[in-house]
């Protein structure tokens, strides 16, 4: 019996990394997605996989959004106003079909990379749904609701972790600025506004993140309105939000919970009823997707045992543990997400003759699906003489 359980124990051990994350398959997918992708789409496309640092700004005009592998790649968009002054150059030549109907909205891609001297554009034409027209007083104009998109794609090389057989090996990637106008010709509305070099600098120094090594990359969100002076005109997230108005829903995050837990375990060559009397307290993030966790509970063990006359005993054990981690939330509703936690307990109250003086346990929650988890612990028992392993599933969490 002690084999089996010693034995389950091991297996579910194994099995956490992967319970944890599912992130196996995911990576391999991610992987393959960014292998088989087209030429076109790795030329135009930024790999959303790569972005860590994304930069929403408020402009007169409409909006830019900066999406970077790292907050040293501010240094790209130093002389932005001159790229953006070159590249209403550059598109000249294709004006006349730009304007051939006022009604739809445009999306141009513009591609630079230093170790080239051309360019490389393309222009996305997207005719209005149905026609829109406005009437005053009986004068009719047509109306253009969609926005049009400028987006500056800059192709960069860094040096990679590993060494390659000829040196260090590069890594390609790319950054990218977007514009989001009312129409593309106000590009020269904000190139005469002499803003972009101060956003560029203000974003850069409120953006730096502290690394323990220079490969420790962390996701940043920073939101910055240039012309408002009050409080919130610059707001940064360590996580990456996909729009600024997330923040709308940004409010306090923090939350204080009753946690109780029920299951059943086994403990040496028995199987035991447990229970978890816990406080929890939660600190979300990522638009409540994520969230860090602190618990302490009063865990308690259930053993049932015959007197001298026959009766039935409860001999209850009970631990004051104590579990962190992080828990995050899966897109699948039908898995509770993935789970990181680690917990210790020491034994306060001892009945019967299963765990001695001075006893500890450790273990961890392996989240299987919504409610239910496998909680492998190793128990520490006699001043540390004995240890061995248990097993616990716990529902109603």
């Amino acid at each position: 019996m002690k084999r089996l359980i010693l034995t389950a124990a091991l297996i579910l051990i194994s099995l956490a990394p992967k319970l944890y994350a599912q992130s196996d398959e995911d990576n391999t997918s991610s992987y393959t997605k960014l292998m088989s992708r087209s030429k076109t789409e790795s030329t135009f496309e930024l790999w959303q996989g790569l972005i860590q640092t994304r930069a929403f700004v408020v402009l007169k005009e409409g909006r830019l959004i900066l999406d970077l592998g790292d907050e040293v790649d501010y240094e790209s968009f130093h002389n932005l106003d001159s790229v953006l002054t070159v590249f209403r150059k550059d598109i000249a030549f294709y004006k006349d079909s730009l304007s051939a109907n006022p009604t739809s909205n445009v999306r141009i891609d513009y591609v630079l990379n230093a170790d080239y001297a051309f360019k490389k554009i393309r222009f996305m034409i997207h005719e209005a749904h149905g026609s829109s027209f406005l009437n005053r007083d009986g004068e009719i104009s047509k109306l253009k609701f969609e926005q049009d998109t400028i987006r500056i794609i800059i192709h960069k090389t860094k040096p990679g972790i590993g060494n390659g057989k000829n040196g260090p090996c590069s890594v390609s990637y790319a950054v990218q600025a977007t514009f989001i106008l009312g129409n593309y010709a106000d590009i020269d509305k904000v190139i005469a506004d002499h803003v972009l070099a101060g956003i560029i600098d203000t974003l850069e120094k409120g953006s730096h993140v502290k690394r323990k090594h220079r490969y420790d990359y962390k996701p940043l969100t920073v939101v910055y309105n240039p012309y408002y002076s009050g409080k919130g005109a610059f707001t940064r997230r360590n996580y990456l939000m996909s729009n600024e108005f997330a923040l709308s829903s940004d409010y306090n995050k923090s939350k204080i919970s009753f946690n109780p837990q029920f299951g059943v375990g086994i403990v040496r060559n028995t199987l035991t009823p447990t229970a978890d009397i816990a406080f929890q307290y939660n600190r979300y993030w990522n638009n409540f997707k994520e969230r860090n966790m602190f618990r302490l509970s009063g865990t308690g063990y259930y053993f049932f045992d015959k007197d001298s006359k026959g009766s039935f005993v409860v001999n209850d054990n009970w631990f004051i543990s104590a579990t962190v981690g992080n828990i995050s939330q899966h897109n699948d509703p039908g898995w509770y997400g993935k789970q990181s936690t680690f917990g210790i307990g020491y034994l306060v109250s001892r009945k019967g003759d299963y765990f001695k003086k001075n006893t500890f346990r450790v273990f961890t929650d392996i989240m299987l699906v919504r409610g239910i988890s496998v909680v492998p612990e190793v128990i520490f028992t006699d001043n540390f003489k004995q240890i061995f392993p248990g097993i616990s599933v716990k529902v109603f969490q």
